[in-house]
């Protein structure tokens, strides 16, 4: 009698072992840490950002204009009322219209005007007349960096250019006007400062032309421009 109701509180002993392990073995799992604010993050949240590459959009066509001052070395009106060889120093406007064909290459025409009252050069009541000189201009502009907020560039020109000289009737002498009209070609760069927006400033231009105007002379042909630019430029039409 005793041997069986020894085996029997054996058997409850082993059976209630058996029952409550599963549950002591989830009660001694830790708890969850809380993540700690201070703490360093996994390395893959430590990449930094990829910095985005700031690009200047190109404009379909640039319009620019301002003062152009051109210096003129050639065979002309003197301050003594003859013909000869000289320098005038003149001052002008410039305009030219640029189609970017692509980022690195347009096509621009340009015109541009200078001036000079030679009257004021000599005595003789202003016999001397007004001079002019135009040059109507055409040809490819190269962007060597493409268009950035700072711009350098380089152009080469072929056109027509166009010497006028007029004087007023004065002290019995009739008013006389001369005009000479040749081919004329233009090489040169500058460099352009984006602003905001579509406006740029063109901080410097400067350009070598020649122009044929007194091609008969037997001492001198006239070749001899240089022109130093400053102006505005626009841009409209985005590519």
């Amino acid at each position: 009698m005793r041997v069986r109701i020894l085996a029997a509180m054996c058997g409850l002993t082993f059976l209630t072992a058996v029952a409550t392990k599963p549950a002591l073995a989830q009660d001694q799992t830790p708890p969850a840490q809380p993540q700690d604010q201070g703490q360093t993050p996994a390395a893959s949240d430590q990449t930094p950002p990829v910095k985005a590459k700031r690009s200047h959009p190109v404009s379909k066509y640039e319009l620019s204009g301002g003062y152009a001052l051109r210096t003129f070395y050639g065979y002309q009106y003197l301050s003594n009322g003859a013909l000869g060889s000289g320098t005038l120093h003149m001052n002008g406007a410039y305009g030219s219209l640029d189609y970017n064909r692509f980022r690195w290459l347009g096509f621009v025409g340009e015109a541009v005007a200078s001036f000079k009252n030679q009257s004021s050069l000599s005595d003789n009541g202003g016999l001397n007349g007004n001079t002019s000189i135009y040059t109507f201009l055409f040809g490819p502009q190269v962007y060597p960096f493409g268009h950035r907020k700072l711009t350098p560039f380089g152009h080469f020109f072929y056109g027509m250019g166009w010497y006028r000289n007029s004087t007023n009737a004065f002290s019995g002498f009739p008013g006389n006007a001369s005009d000479k009209f040749v081919r004329a070609w233009e090489a040169g760069g500058g460099l352009d400062l984006t602003i905001k927006g579509k406006w740029a400033v063109r901080l410097i231009q400067f350009d070598t032309t020649s122009a044929n105007f007194f091609a008969n002379t037997n001492n001198f042909t006239n070749r001899g421009l240089t022109r130093i630019s400053f102006g505005v430029v626009y841009h409209f039409g985005q590519r």
